[in-house]
């Protein structure tokens, strides 16, 4: 009995209670699809329909996916077949239970429906192609998924397969999607049967790393504002591309890495803040009149019951299920995908302030005004601000005009040779002690009309040298991979 098999068969136990020799459920092999149908008009009743083939259609770039009238539905039936020469989607023998399937099974035992997250259909080997149908799946168990759509209702009914990713890589999850019809199933990665077991959730596509083992694919039906469930025929893809070792960084027309917009990963634990200059907060320097914080900020998430989480630094915080709250520590991947509104909240939430205009440029150019941080003279590679290719042209491979409409993808900072944690630069650092304020992420200012400073670790030249890099282009509700922040305060008296 393959692995796969035996982990869904023991979850398809626990969640029925059905008996079992050897690990095998008493009731014989569930790939025969049952069909509801009537006797004398009366009450429905059983009767079941020959074995269907579950094999997953091996997908080729150069076919077509077959219509959906030839290809076979995996529909989830309400009972289970009897007959011995039943085919699992991956192909397991019914015989290779060891139970003779012609036995009858115990009546006080209830059969398992198919497709269900108690029973899931199988895949086989990816890539794979399977047909099928919500209109009659047997239950809509799921009605929202987390953390990946909480809010959206997918209460009509669903299918759930199950699979077993054969190494590390990305996984793909593709339903068809034609626009205008009536049918709305959306697609969803899942790491256990459970709908809060989500990590990637998609109209048409859902994409995530994972790692070599068992997963789950479901395949949902969107309910409208009206409680009307839009079910009906899909087909549905799934591949995987093994995880490959990371990439030369300076090949800008090869990504180096295999990334989605799935991955999230808690990069930073919640730090202790070293102590602040006197009169100033934690991780704060003391300079003139206010303080500032000595690195760029990144983000804990604070709970109702005032104990902070990890947060990552490549999630925009409108995702966030509580209070985001800057901290500013060494060592720490400092948060992009922010815009200036969200970084008032978070520097509020810290007891502090967003840095004015002036404040930002008094910290970075110091007591004697200089153009850098460091000094009155350019040195290369002091700060972090070179890499030689731009993180979007390099990850999407390709310099089309589409994609500076995706500069908010999780994957452009996580890229080798990019954003540095902070206080990676040590000669990176001004006069008074506070690190990073030339490249790494622009920096937000309070300026009401919009305005970073800066630069990143990209570019601290095109728009002004060092210090004096400002941008102006965007509103304050703006956001990208690029921008960041840190906070001011006033000094305690």
């Amino acid at each position: 009995m393959s692995a796969l098999r035996a982990l869904v068969l023991s979850w398809s136990l626990a969640a029925s209670g059905c008996a079992a020799v050897d690990g095998v459920p008493i009731e014989s092999t569930p790939e025969v699809t049952p069909e509801e149908v009537r006797v004398d008009g009366g009450a429905p009743e059983l009767a079941m329909a020959p074995p269907r083939d579950l094999t997953p259609v091996a997908t080729d770039a150069s076919a077509e996916v077959a219509s959906e009238a030839d290809t076979p539905v995996p529909t989830a039936p309400d009972a289970l077949s009897d007959t011995p020469e039943a085919t699992t989607a991956s192909g397991i023998d019914a015989t290779e239970t060891g139970i003779d399937a012609t036995e009858e099974t115990t009546a006080d035992v209830p059969p398992q429906p198919l497709g269900t997250f108690a029973s899931p259909l199988l895949l086989g080997a990816l890539p794979a192609t399977v047909a099928g149908n919500t209109t009659t799946a047997p239950g809509g168990d799921a009605a929202a998924y987390t953390p990946c759509a909480p809010k959206i209702n997918e209460g009509g009914p669903e299918v759930v397969y199950a699979l077993s990713v054969p190494g590390d890589g990305v996984v793909t999850a593709t339903v068809d999607d034609v626009t205008g019809d009536a049918v709305d199933v959306d697609v969803h990665l899942l790491t256990a049967p459970a709908a809060n077991a989500c990590i990637a959730r998609g109209n048409v596509t859902a994409q995530a790393s994972l790692p070599a083992g068992p997963a789950w694919v479901v395949v949902d039906t969107w309910v409208d504002a009206g409680g009307v469930p839009h079910d009906g025929s899909y087909v549905l893809t799934v591949s995987w591309k093994a995880k490959a070792p990371p990439g030369d960084p300076t090949n800008c027309a090869q990504s180096p890495i295999q990334c989605t917009e799935a991955d999230l990963p808690l990069v930073n634990a919640v730090p202790v803040e070293p102590a602040g200059a006197p009169g100033c907060p934690a991780g704060m320097a003391h300079i003139e009149a206010f303080c500032i914080d000595r690195y760029e900020a990144s983000l804990v998430l604070v709970g109702a019951d005032g104990v902070a989480a990890p947060w990552s630094p490549y999630a925009h915080p409108t995702a966030a299920a509580g209070t985001l709250r800057a901290v500013s520590a060494p060592g720490q991947v400092p948060q992009g995908y922010i815009s200036q509104t969200e970084a008032k909240a978070a520097c509020v939430a810290a007891k502090k302030r967003l840095c004015t205009d002036a404040e930002w440029l008094r910290a970075c150019q110091g007591p004697q005004k200089t153009t850098y941080p460091y000094g009155a003279v350019v040195m290369p590679k002091t700060c972090n601000d070179s890499r030689v290719c731009h993180p979007a042209v390099q990850f999407f491979e390709t310099g089309q005009s589409w994609i500076w409409s995706k500069l908010g993808h999780p994957c452009l900072n996580q890229l080798p040779a990019g954003l540095a944690a902070t206080g990676s630069y040590p000669a990176c650092v001004s006069a008074e002690g506070v690190f990073d304020l030339m490249g790494n992420l622009h920096e937000w200012t309070a300026d009401p009309n919009g305005t970073f400073r800066g630069g990143f670790y990209v570019d601290t030249k095109i728009n002004g040298a060092g210090c004096l890099y400002v941008t102006t282009a965007h509103a304050t509700s703006h956001w990208d991979y690029s921008t960041g922040f840190r906070c001011c305060a006033d000094v305690a008296p």
